[in-house]
């Protein structure tokens, strides 16, 4: 837990000394189960710290999986920042997963003393949300794309590292979604991309192979 990016830069007592005056507390799931219920309370912001959790939707009486988050991942912040009290989305566990609640009201009023460690928490804080939009962003200029093709190599683009194969985070289905394409239509597009020698795959594993 005290090498997620909310304590970065706070040293490991004063972690301790955060813990217990701002309430922030873990809670662990087992996989398929419910972390939020849509309509829920919620007053704190959500880190993962093990494990992976999905964000599903409700659009025309269908659940869809609009996000996919893995360790050191943020949610609730675009809810409780707003002060919306209820969960507007079901979240579920992908796997057993353990979640860090940060009570957001108690942490961004720092206390009387005015801790540095406090508000290096409110910092980090803030980094963490930016750059969840930052994200957000990212996921508007790929669905932005013209083509299939477009929309999955900028896509795959973002998970790349140095040529070598890569796991991306979301089954096929999630990642027609994702992209806001048909799932066959992508499928099929997949399948044209490696015939024509542009990357390999299998399952969710991919390759790029041109630069």
């Amino acid at each position: 837990m005290l090498k997620i990016d909310l304590f970065e830069n706070i040293e490991n007592n004063e972690i301790l000394e955060l813990l217990k005056c701002t309430g922030i507390k873990t809670k662990v799931y087992k996989k398929d189960s419910y972390v939020l219920r849509n309509g829920s309370k919620i007053d704190s912001l959500g880190i993962v710290l093990e494990g992976s959790i999905k964000i599903i939707k409700n659009f025309n009486q269908k659940k869809t999986v609009i996000e996919n988050l893995a360790v050191n991942d943020i949610f609730g912040h675009n809810i409780v920042c707003l002060g919306i009290n209820k969960s507007p989305v079901d979240i579920v566990a992908q796997t057993n997963c353990e979640i860090l609640y940060v009570p957001f009201e108690k942490v961004i009023t720092p206390c009387t003393k005015l801790c540095p460690y406090h508000l290096q928490l409110i910092r980090n804080i803030m980094k963490m949300i930016s750059g969840r939009n930052s994200l957000l962003d990212s996921k508007i200029d790929i669905i932005g794309q013209k083509t299939t093709r477009e929309k999955i190599l900028m896509l795959l683009e973002k998970y790349k590292i140095d040529g070598k194969p890569f796991t991306i985070p979301y089954s096929r289905e999630e990642m027609a979604k994702f992209l806001c394409v048909d799932r066959s239509a992508m499928s099929r597009e997949l399948c044209r991309m490696r015939d024509d020698g542009i990357l390999r795959f299998k399952k969710n594993c991919f390759e790029l192979l041109v630069p």
